[in-house]
């Protein structure tokens, strides 16, 4: 795979052209394993940050270069100094830095229609997938340019620019081709339409060669090069309040967008007020604020005490998972907490039982940090041995329907393996994994499709995974695994 992806970048650099005029000879080459980026002394800025546009690179002062050998941005960003005389300075970078850190989900990549199968070989999940966020509502100005058809496709619509000659659409949808999805010209403007699963996407519109954001899109984000991706979530959820006609103004906010109040306004429709939302998997608790006054919702028998003498709406979708807490029996009080409510210490308290304490809470796949709050005093999970972190920071640890579980096979003298790596940056204390009755150690994760850097932490020694043949070479000269994981559907 770290072959397909180097064929990638090589076709785009390849594709972009190497010639500036005030640069006569080629100012981007790929020599093995290694990019080259070759600045003359006398680039005008105008000029250098052409260059640096072109090519998705941090800008940096040319004279600052020259006379105290300062790299800037692009040393921070895995860039040296290679050689360096009175005219000309050359800088490289190993390809594997830019296979690790390229977002092929937001950035857009200038490609012709004949490079797309080479994208193909690339695993699933950079492009062409939405972007994971809790929660998401459009705003548009005064014209929708994007919404759903009742075939369950997106249609996407770029008013006026009657004159333009080709229209097409491109996004992480699509790879960010500029080619395989044209717009139709209509009397009203282009329209073109697309399946696409409730998420987050970013897309932009090419008017004959050019690259705009949606001009009638409010929610945009920087595209990484100097310009702006709109923003579109593909909802799958309504919220509905009936009545209250004479309110001037109605909000929706809950959990999902940490009680924002003045976030999600919501419309005004023939019985009342919507709001057409994206909402992840999980459990959600919401209210609405008519006129400033907070309000179950009426529609939604469903509540949840918050802890502090109230009650919210719930909604949810997922996997309910049970949490006990067995014994501790003369307890008063005991309290769920942990990364998927944000550690609140006073929203999820466990119900007692004759043997303990349990609490059931909906969860969509992922992983999860966790601890109980026992009469105020905080513990972690006693029948679970997955941990994170260490000392005061130490949490249990579990995940909703894993797709990769490292494995590790020791000998009987081994004390403690920790797993670290891209998906937890590097942290020094790890994940600590389980050893099972068969002497094998291991821990299952939820990780999102792409590519990771990990080690083992064997008794405090960092290793590579001995069971893993694909690694690469780090700073260190003591090489990282290299795991891959495709989009498919978890096991």
């Amino acid at each position: 795979m770290k072959h397909h992806i180097n064929i990638i970048l090589l076709l785009l650099f390849l594709f972009a052209g190497f010639h500036l005029s005030a640069q006569k000879e080629e100012v981007f080459t790929i020599e093995g394993e290694k990019m080259l980026l070759r600045l003359n002394k006398n680039l005008s800025k105008i000029e250098a940050d052409s260059i640096f546009a072109q090519y998705a690179l941090s800008p940096i002062s040319i004279d600052s270069l020259f006379q105290f050998k300062n790299t800037g941005k692009l040393g921070k960003e895995g860039w040296k100094i290679e050689k360096i005389n009175n005219s000309q300075a050359t800088l490289s970078r190993p390809l594997e830095d830019m296979n690790n850190n390229v977002d092929w989900s937001v950035s857009p990549i200038l490609i012709e229609e004949f490079l797309s199968n080479v994208f193909k070989m690339a695993p699933k999940g950079m492009p062409g997938y939405p972007t994971d966020v809790a929660y998401g509502a459009n705003k548009f100005k005064k014209l929708t340019s994007v919404q759903p058809s009742k075939t369950d496709e997106v249609i996407f619509w770029l008013p006026e620019f009657d004159k333009a000659e080709k229209v097409f659409l491109s996004g992480n949808f699509n790879d960010w081709s500029h080619q395989n999805l044209p717009m139709i010209k209509t009397d009203s403007g282009w329209v073109a339409s697309i399946k696409l699963e409730p998420g987050k996407y970013y897309y932009k519109f090419i008017v004959d060669g050019k690259w705009i954001d949606d001009p009638n899109n409010e929610l945009k984000e920087d595209d990484g090069h100097y310009g702006f991706n709109s923003v579109f979530f593909k909802n799958n959820y309504t919220f509905k309040l009936e009545g209250y006609s004479d309110a001037k103004k109605v909000y929706l906010t809950g959990s999902f967008n940490n009680w924002s109040e003045n976030e999600i306004k919501m419309q005004r429709s023939a019985d009342g007020w919507f709001s057409n939302v994206y909402l992840r998997d999980g459990l959600h608790t919401y209210k609405y604020i008519v006129d400033g006054n907070w309000i179950l919702d009426p529609r939604n028998k469903r509540v949840r005490p918050d802890g502090e003498g109230n009650f919210n709406s719930e909604i949810g979708t997922g996997d309910t998972i049970q949490f006990n807490l067995n014994g501790f029996i003369a307890a008063n009080q005991v309290i769920l907490s942990g990364s998927f409510n944000n550690w609140r210490t006073a929203e999820l308290t466990m119900n007692k039982t004759n043997t303990g304490w349990k609490l059931d809470y909906m969860l969509p796949q992922g992983n999860y940090e966790y601890k109980f709050i026992v009469d105020g005093n905080w513990i972690t999970d006693p029948e679970n041995k997955l941990m994170v972190g260490g000392n005061e920071n130490r949490n249990s640890f579990f995940t909703v329907k894993p797709n990769y579980t490292f494995t590790f096979k020791a000998d009987s003298t081994v004390k403690s393996v920790k797993l670290s790596g891209t998906f937890n940056n590097w942290e020094k204390e790890g994940y600590t994994m389980q050893k099972t009755p068969t002497g094998e150690w291991i821990f299952p994760l939820y990780l999102k499709p792409g590519k990771y850097l990990y080690k083992l932490i064997v008794d405090g020694n960092w290793i590579v995974d001995p069971g893993n043949s694909l690694w690469e070479e780090n700073e260190f000269n003591n090489g990282n695994s290299v795991l891959w994981i495709e989009n498919k559907p978890a096991q």
